[in-house]
């Protein structure tokens, strides 16, 4: 009995846990993007990468050292045969062979490059502009995911609000159909109006469903975001509130965005790296030098058990020797390769002035969605207020008798309308904010 509560005791500890809700703000949703994110976490990870390759770049310029050890067992020696004429002019074959069983050999290899055609320091720059290059890409996936998750942050929240209107849409419906059924149980009205308020009624569920279900697919877009499990209940207690946004003008903002977008700075970098390519590419004309010492430990021996480290069987040989290669003729290869670098290189700059015009156009984009999302905030202005006072008239007209339902009716689905059009309009406009900001090249921030 005790092992049986015990075990509903662990299982009911398991489901608290895996019905942790959280409560996020707009902040808070963006930090623990930054700090979750697998997409944001892949991009860090590139700046190990390239220190990696920096090591590998630098590892050229330093002495390469290097241990050799063999045994050779001969099986069957080699036999040379030599053929002996004495003065007589009669022939003696002889037959020697050559080496011991068993063969070894240690050895030390030290090559210490002094010349490799500026390949190495070219390397070298090319992994301080790597550093650059992922330092700025960092910053961009930084920039873009804390967009995306405020953005993710604000579905969820407009999708909630606007299934909350749809839901007081339909409470008007039930409520309008039990103010009709009643007066037509009073012959008030006719049956043609109790038929129409039931099929408004009707016609309101599924809007209302829809847009629930629309609200929980933006809450687990989130919380894919968030890298969460899926049961993690999430609740947001950041409203979407007034936002007030300046004037802004196109020309001081793309100056804005050419000086900060951190895209630009990687396509610059991308530009050093490959003309530097260049110079390694061309370096396949120009000679290598270097100075290489060996020294070697070999022994032979009949037997196996004699020969040891510490016997006198063990010779030694030590050489040091100037290393000069110079390829004088590789096929055209090395034209080759330098033809595709410069292309590569004539590519990255073809690029750089192709994102410098792109992100032009996304600052006139991002800032004419502010404008339009501002105008349409202010345009809606106090339209809910007007609605509902709207609706409440209807409902007074129709019930002495004034006016018609379908005055009532039409009054109610313009409520819906305006309440809708001002969460959607409310919320571009903050995702305008976000996404004006990650034009230019700020940091997220929930103003502007």
């Amino acid at each position: 009995m005790k092992r049986i509560l015990l075990c509903l005791l662990l299982a009911a500890f398991v489901s608290a846990v895996s019905a942790e809700t959280l409560t996020l703000s707009r902040e808070q949703a963006v930090q623990m993007a930054l700090e979750r994110n697998e997409s944001y976490q892949s991009a860090k990870l590139e700046h190990d990468r390239v220190h990696g390759q920096y090591l590998e770049a630098r590892s050229g310029a330093f002495p390469r050292l290097t241990f050799d050890g063999s045994y050779l067992r001969n099986i069957d020696l080699a036999t040379s045969i030599f053929s002996l004429t004495d003065k007589d002019g009669k022939v003696e074959t002889m037959k020697i062979r050559f080496g011991t069983p068993h063969n070894y050999a240690l050895g030390l290899n030290l090559y210490q490059p002094l010349y490799v055609s500026g390949k190495v320091g070219a390397a070298i720059k090319i992994a301080k502009h790597g550093f650059e290059y992922t330092d700025a890409g960092i910053t961009a996936a930084a920039h873009d995911i804390a967009t995306r998750a405020d953005k993710a942050y604000l579905d969820a929240i407009s999708a909630r609000q606007a299934a909350t209107a749809f839901g007081e849409a339909e409470r008007l419906a039930d409520s309008n159909l039990a103010v009709v059924r009643k007066l037509y149980e009073q012959g008030q009205v006719s049956e043609y109006d109790l038929l129409r308020g039931q099929v408004q009624a009707a016609n309101t569920k599924p809007d209302r469903i829809a847009a629930e279900n629309n609200a929980d697919l933006a809450l687990g877009f989130l919380r894919n975001l968030l890298a969460l499990p899926a049961e993690t209940g999430m609740v947001l207690d950041s409203a979407i509130g007034a936002v007030t946004v300046p004037d802004l003008i196109l020309e001081p903002l793309v100056t804005e965005a050419m000086a900060n977008r951190p895209e630009l700075r990687q396509s610059a970098q991308m530009v050093k790296i490959r003309q530097k390519l260049i110079s390694i590419a061309q370096g396949g004309y120009k000679p290598n030098i270097g100075i290489n010492s060996a020294v070697q430990w070999s022994s032979f021996t009949d037997k196996f058990s004699k020969s040891t480290v510490a016997g006198d069987q063990w010779n030694r040989s030590w050489n040091v020797a100037l290393v000069v290669s110079w390829p004088l003729f590789t096929g055209f290869e090395t034209t080759g390769k330098i033809r595709q670098a410069k292309v590569d290189y004539t590519q990255s700059q073809l690029a750089k002035s192709q994102l410098t015009r792109q992100i032009r156009l996304e600052v006139q984009d991002a800032l004419g969605k502010l404008n339009e999302a501002r105008q349409r905030v202010d345009a809606l202005g106090e339209t809910v207020g007007q609605a509902e006072r709207g609706v409440s008239i209807a409902l007074v007209r129709y019930r002495n008798g004034v006016g018609t339902q379908l005055e009532l009716l039409d009054a109610q689905v313009a409520l819906t309308a305006a309440r809708v059009n001002r969460i959607s309009a409310q919320h571009d406009l903050a995702a305008a904010i976000g996404g004006l900001r990650r034009a230019v090249g700020r940091e997220w921030a929930s103003q502007w």
